[in-house]
């Protein structure tokens, strides 16, 4: 990153390597108020590939008192399905139908003709005037396992609180953080929250770039140590780290890693925990929820989930779910999906999806359990077991994407040999009759770009 004349805590963003000042920040949202305030639209449709032009909309739109959607991607079908809902759209999108706001004009911060001085009248005179109580609303929509979109509608005054839990737990490493670089989307909550709220708010400097490759990360940072950085992460893109980490180079300079959008395997945070001197900052939470709970797994096995500050939770007897109270929910006793074991008040183990359990040829399987199974086999680099609806009945297929080792394997023997080979694991854990028929080796898994697992990617390879 280069050098700067502005003061490190002053700098909000860089922006091709050049320094954005919170003056000219501010200066934009109040300019892109205006243009927001000609348009007689309650709900807005939100999406930007560069996340400064997304902040500034954003904070623009919730000044005004506006309903923000945020489409998880720019694919025309999405944005679609989502359009009826809104009246306008703003960011570089368009939609047949639907007003756009045109805010090019007033973004001087992402132009090369930037110029500190021209900050006008309504600018915030501090990065807290940005979290003052603001009557807004955000709809999100959440893909999970199924790729069908859902809305979830959060109050800005819950993410707020989510900020203030997140700057209260990591306060140590915040402090020590100048700079923050990020490898996911800001159009998830996850996103906004890490790449774009917290470091608002706790006053780091963000990269706008949203990085798919570690090489440019360690660029970006250089050799200069006191370029201090966290690295907002996801499982899809640390486990590839894990394979060539690049930015041992850089360990010196990482504050943190965190990592949420599912889970990351305990081999995984071992071998980033050798490389970096560090294991990742895991965070467990979803779109509905919130942050729950958080871990770091610097020890010779897994570590037990802490809850967040403000959040209690209880364990269903029956089924073991986890029922939550949170600040960031409407209402009490939200029940999960997931299945926890309790070790006490702040801390739970995690036993698996409970919605992931089927019954299959009169046999209830777990399909997490045999994931884990086949996720000990030396061939396994990532899997997934789905159900597929066949002609007669339901047929259970497995999707693998092999080690190089297995790779090996393959190219040596063929397909079937590589099949039996797995079915013969599973059978130390799972009957004959209930083992998947059918299998397939893609290179790469088809991660989206919250790094999930979308079920109809996977079951497109078996068409």
């Amino acid at each position: 990153m280069t050098k700067t004349a502005l003061n490190q805590r002053d700098i909000c963003f860089y922006i091709n390597e050049r320094a954005v000042s919170f003056n000219q920040f501010s200066a934009d949202i109040d300019r892109a108020r205006r243009d927001i305030a000609q348009i007689d639209a309650e709900s807005v449709l939100l999406f930007h590939q560069s996340s400064y032009h997304f902040a500034v909309g954003f904070f623009a739109l919730a000044f005004e008192g506006r309903h923000i959607v945020m489409p998880p991607n720019a694919q025309q079908q999405t944005l679609m399905h989502m359009a009826p809902e809104c009246q306008a759209t703003l960011g570089d999108i368009k939609v047949d139908g639907l007003s756009a706001i045109d805010m090019n004009n007033a973004i001087n911060g992402g132009n090369a003709s930037n110029h500190d001085s021209d900050v006008s009248a309504g600018a915030l005179p501090s990065r807290a005037g940005l979290f003052t109580p603001l009557d807004c609303q955000i709809t999100f929509f959440t893909s999970g396992s199924t790729g069908q979109h859902k809305p979830i509608v959060k109050q800005f005054s819950q993410l707020d609180c989510e900020v203030d839990v997140l700057i209260k737990t990591f306060r140590q490493r915040l402090d020590a953080t100048k700079l923050l670089v990020s490898t996911v989307s800001h159009q998830h909550i996850y996103g906004l929250l890490f790449k774009l709220l917290l470091p608002l708010k706790s006053g780091l400097a963000i990269v706008n770039e949203t990085f798919e490759y570690p090489e440019h990360i360690s660029q970006c940072l250089g050799n200069d140590d006191c370029q201090t950085a966290l690295l907002i992460s996801s499982p899809a893109h640390l486990k590839r780290l894990s394979l060539d980490n690049v930015l041992i180079a850089n360990k010196a300079q990482l504050q943190g890693v965190f990592s949420s959008g599912g889970p990351l395997p305990f081999t995984i945070a071992q071998d980033l925990f050798n490389q970096l001197g560090q294991a990742p900052i895991e965070v467990f939470g979803s779109t509905e929820t919130g942050g729950i709970a958080w871990r770091q797994c610097q020890e010779s096995s897994p570590s037990a989930w802490r809850v967040f500050p403000d959040i209690s939770y209880r364990v269903m007897a029956e089924t073991a779910q986890l029922v939550l109270t949170s600040p960031y929910i409407a209402g009490d006793d939200y029940v999960t999906e997931d299945r926890v074991e309790c070790i006490d008040r702040q801390h739970f183990t995690m036993l698996g999806r409970a919605d992931r359990t089927i019954k299959h040829e009169e046999k209830r399987i777990n399909l997490d359990h045999m994931e884990r199974c086949l996720q000990q086999h030396e061939f396994v680099n990532e899997v997934r077991v789905i159900v597929l609806d066949g002609e007669k009945k339901q047929v259970l297929a497995a999707v693998i994407e092999l080690t190089e080792v297995g790779q090996v394997f393959l190219h040596q023997k063929n397909k079937k040999s590589l099949n039996d080979c797995f079915k013969l694991h599973l059978l130390g854990e799972f009957e004959r009759i209930c083992l998947p028929k059918k299998w397939r080796y893609p290179d790469t898994m088809p991660f989206n770009s919250q790094g999930k697992l979308v079920i109809k990617e996977l079951e497109k390879l078996f068409d």
